[in-house]
Parts: structure tokens; sequence; C-alpha cells
């Protein structure tokens, strides 16, 4: 039988009659693994090795008969016949395809196709059975949720040398794989087609050539170019006829992808490993029979499972739960993600149980993996520590229906109180009102913290009072609420007065404690809820008319005291400064309300004063920058103070402006001339000729004389020449 050759690029031949015999070939086919058959023209099959036998069943008894008809499913027949098409244009052929076996059995297999002739029309063919491999890449591919890796396989190449090394026969994959690119390298020495090839290669074909077979699962190669691939191959002797070595054949595979594919696995194991260390969640995973398979930390602290004690134990011993508010145990995550075939969340009252017995709420969150199929194949669970997330919701929820600052209910939960108690089954139903008198110049004048204590301290005094079953709440600012179902009038009354006499004994420092409160009785079904609340609104503020005033003008006194106290030249300077507004003000022919006015403003000029530090205050030395910014609000400070208090709020203004200058370069609106109020212009006078001539110990006093030089020298630039001129010529001599 003797080969065509085919045109240039189409297929490469060879010629039986090049070696001793055929058993040359038979040798080398049948150490192949691969099956091997020569087609007729006709699709008759005229031989194949053991392994073809081997791997479809058929006997060489059944070449007399067989024909590829027996060995192609109908259902891929047509497919086959372009592959014919193909090869007969190309002359050779590969690719996967399904035989069939001599039972009917349908396998896969990598089909290498070649035309051995032309005249008569020949086909050589070799059938690699990969359904192992196949089956191992479906195995691989089921783990693809949980790791997500994937193994290709790479085609093997073929050559055949004689003992001298000269090419008999090559494959088309050979050819690739080496990248060779002439048109005919049969009968070439194989080191003129790699006249660079290593001397551990060439050692490794000599020791062939003498009888050894020799493999090498990687390899690496470097191409011409400089490229390089990893190579599997094997190098085994072919043996002539009469026993003698006929030379070598090789096989070989590229493995690049597959070593890529692999280090591309690990690097994936280990971002999947990073990913389970560095996850702020507890993560578990179980195959589908419900052992454990994966464990991260967080998971083995929420356990008190170690990964180590926890891999291959169910499920369900390590992971249990129970619901907090039942008791029940709660499982069997895995069957029922296998029958939603879905992610299951649980977050309501769901507690872990570790270990060692301890309880601690979670979040759970139990999804299916699946494999290449869509088949559940086990099951991941993510646990979150819901213990700072619970108590924020307690907290949250706190707060919208209890008041930050006091702890008593807010205005949201007095109001839906209120609806849901008016009703029958509460009449009576009193409301009562309370309003914490003076609170907005208590702030002014000692600080909001201050302000708020006696928020508390108010809060504390209701809770204290109430009884049980009255509802208490802060409505906002300085008002409280108080629901007092089945409580007549004189019930109520009993409480409002037990409200008042508590609050009398009540101290906060200097601050003053007085409450305004005001109550209405719903009797019947028919009163309007509304209407109460209104009666009771004003009934309290009918009591703070009543007694505010004198409650607010006692924190004024309070307050003067207290400055006092902390600035230990501050009594005689506000007095004496009052004293030189009236002498002034009856020296300019004023009346005499406007001279009561002039001099209670001299005595309330530094109220605001209450504010700075004493630290600030009695500082003998030089004042810091912000010291300064500290001092200058205490106009702004007295104004707030004095506009909440109706018997001196007409005599805010004047306090406010007592340090603007004639020039308009004063503080804290830059005031100037005529447009800075005359009790301010008299007051800025008379204060700075006191803190001239007075004691202090971070200024050196002035006499009279020198002080009114003072008063001259800034005549018409911080104070008003006219006022100078009085206050110098008809009250100082």
């Amino acid at each position: 039988m003797t080969a065509e050759k085919a045109a240039p690029g189409k297929f490469v031949g060879i010629s039986i009659g090049d070696f001793a015999g055929e058993n040359y070939l038979r040798t080398i086919l049948e150490a192949t693994q691969d099956g091997f058959i020569v087609v007729a023209e006709n699709e008759r099959i005229m031989d194949a090795n053991q392994a073809f036998f081997n791997m479809t069943g058929f006997t060489r008894e059944d070449l007399k008969t067989l024909c590829l008809d027996d060995v192609i499913p109908k259902e891929i027949k047509a497919d086959e016949r372009r592959r014919a098409d193909a090869l007969m244009q190309n002359g050779f052929d590969l690719h996967e395809a399904k035989n069939r076996k001599k039972d009917g059995t349908v396998f896969d297999v990598e089909v290498s196709s070649a035309v051995l002739s032309l005249t008569p029309f020949t086909v050589v063919c070799f059938m690699r059975d990969i359904t192992g491999r196949k089956n191992g890449e479906n195995a691989i591919l089921q783990s693809r949720d949980l790791m997500r890796y994937i193994i290709e396989h790479n085609r093997s190449a073929v050559a055949i040398h004689d003992k001298n090394l000269r090419y008999m026969y090559v494959s088309r994959p050979y050819l690739a794989a080496f990248r060779i690119t002439e048109p005919d390298i049969i009968g070439r020495h194989h080191y003129d087609v790699f006249p660079n090839l290593s001397q551990k290669l060439r050692d490794v074909h000599a020791r062939v050539l003498k009888g050894e077979v020799v493999t090498e699962d990687e390899s690496l190669y470097t191409h011409a170019d400089g490229a390089s691939d990893w190579l599997r191959w094997e190098c085994r002797p072919w043996y002539e006829s009469g026993g003698a070595i006929g030379g070598l054949v090789l096989y070989s595979e590229i493995i690049t992808e597959r070593k890529r594919m692999e280090q591309a696995l690990f690097n994936e194991k280990e971002h999947f490993k990073t990913a389970l260390l560095s996850v702020g969640d507890g993560v578990i995973s179980a195959d589908s029979g419900g052992a454990v398979t994966v464990m991260n930390p967080i998971a083995e602290r929420l356990t008190g499972w170690t990964a180590a004690d926890a891999l291959g134990k169910p499920l369900e011993t390590v992971f249990r739960m129970r619901r907090e508010n039942s008791g029940r145990v709660c499982g069997g995550y895995l069957k029922k993600v296998l029958k939603a075939g879905k992610i299951i969340e649980l977050s309501n009252n769901i507690l872990m149980v570790s270990k060692n017995g301890g309880e601690i709420p979670v979040e759970i969150s139990a999804a299916p993996i699946r494999d290449r199929g869509g088949r559940t194949a086990g099951v991941v669970i993510v646990i979150r520590d819901f213990t700072e997330k619970r108590a924020r919701q307690k907290q949250i929820e706190y707060l919208s229906f209890n008041d930050h600052l006091t702890g008593l209910y807010n205005r949201r939960f007095m109001e839906e109180s209120i609806r849901k108690h008016d009703a029958r089954k509460s009449l009576p139903l009193a409301l009562m009102c309370i309003d914490v008198d003076g609170l907005k110049l208590t702030n002014d004048a000692f600080g909001h913290e201050v302000g708020d204590q006696l928020l508390k301290k108010v809060a504390d005094l209701i809770k204290t009072v109430c009884r049980a079953g009255d509802i208490a709440g802060r409505m906002g600012g300085d008002e409280f609420c108080v629901l007092l179902r089945h409580t007549d009038a004189r019930q109520a009354e009993a409480v409002r007065e037990l409200l008042k006499t508590a609050a009398a004994r009540l101290r906060l420092g200097p601050a003053i404690v007085s409450l305004a409160v005001g109550y209405a009785v719903k009797t019947s079904p028919e009163q309007d809820i509304k209407t109460i609340m209104t009666e009771a609104d004003n009934l309290m503020y009918r009591d703070k008319i009543k007694h505010g005033r004198a409650m607010r003008s006692q924190t004024i006194e309070t307050i003067l005291r207290n400055i006092n106290v902390n600035y230990e030249h501050e009594q005689v300077h506000v007095e004496r400064v009052s004293h030189y507004c009236e002498a002034i003000a009856g020296a300019m022919r004023l009346g005499k309300k406007e001279i009561d006015d002039i001099r209670t403003v001299g005595a309330l000029h530094d109220i605001g004063m209450i504010m700075v530090p004493p630290d600030i205050l009695n500082k003998a030395g030089k004042l810091t920058k912000d010291e300064w910014a500290i001092i200058k609000r205490h106009p702004e400070i007295g104004y707030q103070m004095l506009k909440s208090v109706d018997e001196y709020a007409h005599l805010a203004e004047y306090v406010l402006y007592h340090h603007e200058r004639w020039d308009g370069k004063g503080y804290p609106e830059g005031l100037a001339g005529e447009d800075i109020p005359l009790y301010s212009r008299i007051i800025t006078a008379a204060d700075a000729f006191e803190a001239m001539t007075a004691r202090r110990p971070y200024r050196q006093t002035k006499t009279n004389a020198q002080a009114v030089a003072e008063l001259w020298r800034n005549a018409g630039a911080q104070f008003d020449p006219d006022i100078v001129r009085v206050f110098v010529e008809k009250v100082l001599l």
C-alpha cells in the first residue's frame, strides 16, 4: 500500500516502503492508547489497532463487515459527512465527536483524521476516548459555585522518527504546537528543524534509541521567538519486525493553558481564602449530605467550633439556632434551601447557640450551591452578629417614642396615647400641661447644659409624682404633658399641688425651678378631647403669667449675685456705674422714669458676664484673642436674658449697645453717632470712667483728673462729646 503525496499544505504522507516492514507501524500503533482505524473509500474499516477494539468492544473478526455506520451514531452522521468534505479539501482534520460501541453505548472521542491515500481514497483516523476527561471536567465544574475554576485539556501532538532522527511522520497538532512553518519536513533531521535543541533533550533521544521510555509531566520549552510553552511529553522507541529499534515516537501535549489554569485556581483559592479571612460575617458551607465543608474564622468565633473540628460534622451539630421568643430550636436549612431552591433569610428573634452554650442574636442567610447542571450541591450560610444592630434598632425604637434628653415619652407617643385613651373606659380623663418657667433665661444665663439639667430634673420630678398608670411625656422645648386616666378634678388638683410643691423644693445650682401647671378633665364621651387639651393649655399659661414674672425677676437677682461672687470687683463696679448713669441723666434733665430706667440699666449692663468663666474675669495678665472674644459676647448675652423678662425687656437694647463707639468702631454691631441709643451712650462714658478709676489687677489705676483727660481725649471718637461734657462739667466737677 503506497500513500500518494498530497499538494503542499494539504496533508503529510508517509511511505510504507521507507520502513523495514509493516510491523514497525503496527508496533507503534499498538503502543498508543488511542484507537486507530484505516477507512476505505466505501467507508469500510480496513484495519484497526487493539486500542480501537478495547474502546469499542468490536473484535478483529468484525473487521470483515465493519464500516463507519457501525461506529458513528446516526444523529451525527450528517456532521461527519461535512467533516469528510473538509478532510478531502484539507487532507487533515481534528475534532471531537461521538462514537458508538458494539453494544450501542455512545461515548466521547477526539478524532484526528488524515488522508492516507487518494487513489484509492484511504483515510487514517486516530481516536482518543475522552469520556474520562469529559466526566472529569463535569466533576470539576460542579464546584464552580464555591471555587469557580476551570481546567482545560490541551490536545497532544505526535512525531515519528527513524533511528537517525529523521522525520517519518508528523501530525498537524505537532506542527502547530512547535510552530513549524516549513511545508514539508518529512526526511529532515530533527536537529535541523530544531538546531537550538538543548543537550538535555538530545540525551533523551539517545537513551530512547537504546530502548528506554522517557516521560516528563512538566517541561518548559522555549520557542525560537523566545516565547515559552509548558509541555507534557513521552518519548519511546518503536521496533521493526525483527525486534530492532527502528526509531522513536514522540507524544507531546502543550499544557500551558492547564498550567495557567492551575495558577489561576491557586490564585482564586488564595483570594477565596483571603476573602473568608477578611469578611466581617461568619461563613459556613455544607455539601448536599449536610456535612460541613468550609468555615471561616468569624464563624469559628460565633459558633465556638474550630474549622478543624467542624469539618465533616453534621451542619445541625455545628450550626445551632433557636427562637428567642419561644425557645424553639430551628434548623433544617439545607432541606429548606433544597426545597426552595433560592436564598432564605432569617433575622427576627434568632439566637445562635455556641458550642459552650452561649447565645448571641444573629441574622441568617442561606443560599444554594449549584453544580454545572443547576442541581443544588450544597448550601452556604452567612451568619451576621446582630448584637450591635439590634441594640441600634432598640435605640431607634426607643427614640421614636421617647424624648432623648429626659427619657419621658415624646410628643408623637403622647398624641397617640391621647387618641388611644380618648374612650369611655378611661373616663374621667385628665390632661395636665406643664411648662418650665424661665428655661430660656436659664439657658442664656447659665448655658444650655444647665438648661438641659433643669429639664432632666423636672422630668425626674414628674416621674416621681405621677402615679402608676399615668403617662408623662415631653411635648417639646419647656413643655410637658401628663395623661391621667380615671382621674377627676379633685385628684388632678392633688397631683398639681404635689408637682408645684416638689418644684419649689428643687435646687439646681443658681438656677431656679418653677413650674406653671394647668389641667382639664374630660368627664363624658361627648366632650371633644381637643377642647380639653386647649383648656388645660390655657390654664397652664394663666398660671405662668401669674407666677412667671416674679420667678424671672428672682432669676435676674440670682444672676447678679452669682456675678458678684465670681468677679470680686463687679458689685462695686455696677453700683458706681449705676450711680454715674443716674447723675448724668439728672444733669441732662431727663424725666423721673428715664432716670429710674438708666439707673437700672447701669446696674444690669454687665449681667451677660454670667457666661464668662471666673478665671477670665479675674485674670491679672493680658487677655488672649479667644478670651477677649468671650468677653465681647456679654452684651448680646445680657440682651437675650433681659428680653425674656417682661420687667426688663424694654431695657435690653441699651445693654446690647453699651460697648458701641461714637465713631462706629465698637461692638457688637458697629453703630455710630446718634444711631446708638442715648442710654447706651451714657453707660459707655460712665462704664469707662469707673473702670479707669477703679483698682484692677491688670491695669494701673488712674486719678480722676487722668480719667477726665482720657474722656476728653476720646470725646467724638469713643464717646458722645455732649455726654462727656455733661459728665465732666456737671457731675464730676
